[in-house]
């Protein structure tokens, strides 16, 4: 698979079956997030991959908690689609059944240039949904996990810093179009 049919062909999944992803592919798509670039090297990413049953129904119930600061979000966003808002409360209530789910935090709990470690662990959060979508392994990225930073970070990462995001991982149990990209969002010069 090249480059552009990866970026173009990649779509965030909300329903995954029950296969399970192998322990090469995990270390594969986690070495390629590690390869990332970051600012002045910094490297700031610190991942937790949450594979075991155990692992991610403790994440399932904190995620339970976002739910609240999530609605408000999607009413603002989705107001005259509620069917939206209840697939996206179902999805992050059950990950969707997602086999796997990784939390993105940075390394540390301070940086003088915050932004650019954030900007960092963004880059290699795109290497993992690119490299698991060239594995055949759907991903979605979630933000809805910023609603229980604290939680998650307590139970999951103590000592690291923010959390940047999840991304939960699977074989697809759905099928996904891409949606319609907005215009005017480039301007050459």
């Amino acid at each position: 698979m090249d480059l552009k049919e990866a970026i173009y062909g990649r779509r965030s999944v909300r329903r995954y079956n029950d296969k399970p992803i192998s322990d090469i592919d995990i270390s594969e798509i986690m070495e390629a997030a590690c390869w990332a670039p970051s600012a002045v090297n910094l490297q700031p990413w610190y991942f937790v991959v949450c594979r075991s049953s155990e692992s991610m129904k403790k994440l399932s119930r904190i995620m339970d908690g976002s739910i609240f600061g999530l609605k408000k979000v999607l009413n603002n966003r989705f107001k005259s689609h509620p069917e939206v808002i209840n697939e996206t409360v179902d999805f992050v209530k059950s990950l969707g059944g997602a086999k796997v789910c990784i939390l993105t935090f940075l390394q540390q709990e301070h940086y003088d240039e915050e932004l650019a470690a954030v900007e960092s662990a963004a880059a290699a959060m795109q290497n993992i949904v690119l490299t698991a979508y060239s594995k055949g392994i759907s991903s979605c990225w979630l933000t809805a996990p910023l609603h229980v930073e604290n939680e998650l970070r307590e139970a999951f990462a103590p000592g690291k810093g923010r959390l940047i995001a999840a991304i939960t991982l699977g074989y697809s149990d759905a099928e996904t179009k891409a949606p319609k990209r907005k215009e005017g969002r480039v301007t050459v010069i």
